[in-house]
């Protein structure tokens, strides 16, 4: 069964029994922790050790964001820390950050946003300001940029448990809320399928044969553009008059101006359009005009029967 990787990133020597002890806690939850000196990245021989850790992350569904006082090591050819790295590889990867942060530090990160010009400050909690601007990067990102303080473990598990509960919560109750909403869209095709169907059955029942030959060839013409387009020019577009013209320049008397601009078309007033758009809308109204022909031979009817049956 497939269960939730979590990748733990921080400084590995001074944050050595949280990151054991997060460990422990995550497989008590049942789930996978990543952690690089107990050998859960793979270092592939033919990447650098750094670029291994970043690959590993990829393949993890959270990742726990530990910040101290150290600023540790740099990344390849890099002015960033290698947690700060990979930081930025879980963000582009959209993987779910716990950030947590010293509450030394934490303090220590306030005082300098107060006096970043004052370089005459000591910051006893951090060896390098560098973990400031780090901070902030966390904080400033556009989403996923929660930042707790913590004093101990103890509060380090409190906080993941809330998170992690939480966004279970979330999980089931917007899938939920998905499953719902498809329902009811289910719901409302099926109503209106039923509708469709009731409505012909009482149309079969009430009217006769002649009406719902009318309905069926005016249903076929609604929402064609050639019609739209004709009922603009307020030519008539009734099934008897589209049959009973072979051609668009026929049922428009011939009264169209062709214009040199490609696709022009007037939509009132006096009939304009360019040759190709002429050419278009000839070939849609032969191809609406057959539709109804094809109706008419459902219902065993020429077009001379129809148009003499119609008033």
């Amino acid at each position: 069964m497939a269960i939730p990787r979590v990748f733990i990133s921080s400084t590995c020597y001074d944050l050595k029994y949280i990151r054991e002890n997060l460990k422990f806690f995550i497989r008590n939850l049942g789930y996978e922790p990543i952690l690089s000196e107990d050998g859960d990245v793979f270092y592939n021989p033919k990447l650098h050790t750094h670029d291994s850790c970043i690959t590993e992350i990829e393949t993890c569904q959270l990742f726990v964001l530990i910040i101290g006082g150290r600023y540790g090591g740099s990344f390849k050819e890099s002015e960033k820390s290698i947690t700060n790295q990979e930081y930025v590889n879980a963000v582009k990867n959209n993987i779910p950050i716990f950030a947590l942060v010293e509450q030394g530090v934490y303090s220590d990160h306030f005082v300098y946003t107060k006096n970043k010009e004052n370089e005459t400050i000591n910051y006893p909690a951090v060896d390098n300001k560098k973990i400031f601007e780090f901070i902030d990067e966390v904080r400033k990102n556009i989403v996923n940029n929660a930042i707790v303080p913590f004093r101990d473990f103890n509060d380090m598990e409190t906080y993941l448990k809330k998170q992690w509960a939480g966004m279970m919560h979330f999980y089931l109750t917007n899938e939920s809320e998905t499953k719902k909403v498809s329902d009811l869209l289910n719901e409302i095709s099926n109503a209106t399928q039923k509708i469709e169907f009731i409505t012909k059955e009482i149309a079969t029942s009430t009217i006769d044969k002649s009406q719902l030959l009318d309905l069926e060839l005016y249903e076929k013409i609604v929402g064609e553009d050639v019609i739209t387009l004709l009922k603009s020019w307020k030519v008539d577009v009734s099934p008897k008059n589209i049959l009973k013209h072979s051609s668009f320049d026929e049922i428009v008397e011939g009264d169209i101006e062709i214009t040199k601009d490609e696709g022009h078309v007037t939509t009132s007033g006096f009939p304009r359009m360019s040759k190709f758009a002429n050419t278009t809308m000839a070939g849609k109204y032969i191809s609406v005009r057959n539709s109804l022909k094809e109706i008419l031979k459902k219902y065993n009817l020429t077009i001379k029967d129809y148009i003499g049956n119609v008033s």
